[in-house]
């Protein structure tokens, strides 16, 4: 509470003065000053690579933000001085440097001064509370976490794809390496993302990956697009002097022997294989081109790949008499009869069917 006018101040002994706990103003806000703990310097540390920077215990990538550096890092200091500052009354800031965007990466410019003014009145009676200070922001040029274990060839993961009994076809291949690289640009600049080495040829696809997260997602969008399975391996790396023991993952993504558009036989008959997933494999009959629903383990069993044994061909369909057709083999101009059923569906005369000869005998494919 206010004290009324008329008494004196019990420090300076003023007189006819608005007093607070027995004080004049001046004696008070020499007794009770603003609680602020200054921040007389701050390290600003930002990396010369990426351009991350590091004030205090913030991180902030700057290609992540909309402010120019210089904004950026004005805001930072700004929080970080302010950070100090606690008030349940209402209080004003103002700031004033010589934060230049040019000079931020001047090796010649070591330091810029931020002042900071925070006024204060928590009483009516009594003009504002003030306390002016300056914070000397020291410029660390160095090199971040990331880009140092980017430089140094860090991974923590390796990613690997292979295929059951077989190589890996071109189509998969590409398939897969476009799958990876559009992957990774959706992660854009995202620090610790990246693939340091990836290697693809016909036995397989091995990458080392920056992280273990990262290895993960990547195996698991290649299992959705095959029927493959995923394992996961650790081996151990080192030991950190405290003891924490630091591991190599492997994700392996394995593809069954059998692939959408092999060539098979089952059951006695040719087929072209339609579609495979976990449990089941779609299946064409190359005799009357019918389809199978059959469970995989009973396909992969017993079944024969026919791939490495099929001369492929080109076929014309010349004419048809009820369930009889003349076809032509484009190769040799050879005209033969066959039936109508081994034909595939909606075909019609004068149209061409991509086929192939396996034992002296023609299969018509599409």
């Amino acid at each position: 509470m206010m004290s009324e006018r008329g008494r004196f101040c019990a420090i300076c002994g003023a007189m006819d003065e608005v007093l607070l706990e027995n004080l004049c103003e001046i004696c008070y806000k020499k007794e009770h000053p603003l609680e602020i703990e200054l921040l007389k310097k701050l390290s600003i540390q930002i990396c010369i690579d990426c351009g991350e920077l590091r004030v205090l215990s913030t991180r902030i990538d700057p290609r992540a933000q909309e402010e120019s550096l210089e904004e950026l890092i004005r805001e930072v200091v700004r929080s970080a001085v302010l950070s100090k500052f606690r008030s349940e009354d209402p209080y004003d800031v103002e700031f004033e440097d010589d934060i230049k965007n040019d000079k931020i990466m001047n090796y010649g410019v070591k330091e810029f001064k931020l002042r900071t003014k925070i006024t204060l009145q928590p009483y009516e009676e009594f003009s504002p509370f003030e306390k002016n200070f300056i914070t000397r922001l020291k410029m660390n040029r160095t090199i971040c976490n990331d880009c140092s274990h980017y430089k140094s060839g860090y991974f923590e993961a390796i990613l690997q794809v292979r295929a059951d009994k077989r190589k890996l076809t071109d189509d998969e291949l590409n398939r897969f390496e476009n799958s990876i690289n559009t992957m990774m640009k959706q992660y854009g600049d995202a620090k610790l993302s990246y693939i340091l080495n990836m290697e693809v040829e016909p036995d397989g696809i091995t990458a080392q990956v920056s992280t273990k997260l990262l290895a993960s997602n990547l195996a698991r969008e290649i299992q959705a697009l095959t029927a493959g399975k995923l394992s996961l391996a650790y081996e151990l790396k080192t030991t950190k002097r405290d003891g924490t023991e630091v591991y190599q993952n492997t994700y392996l993504v394995r593809l069954p022997e059998f692939s959408k558009g092999d060539v098979i036989e089952y059951e006695k008959d040719i087929w072209k294989l339609k579609a495979i997933n976990d449990d089941q494999i779609r299946l064409e009959s190359l005799t009357n081109h019918t389809e199978r629903q059959i469970v995989r383990k009973r396909v992969e069993n017993s079944a024969k790949k026919l791939n490495d044994f099929l001369f492929h061909r080109e076929y014309m369909f010349v004419s048809a008499e009820g369930q009889t057709v003349v076809i032509m083999a484009m190769d040799n101009y050879e005209n033969f009869d066959d039936n109508l059923e081994r034909l595939p569906k909606n075909k019609e005369v004068g149209s061409t069917i991509k086929g192939f000869l396996l034992d002296d005998k023609n299969y018509y494919v599409e």
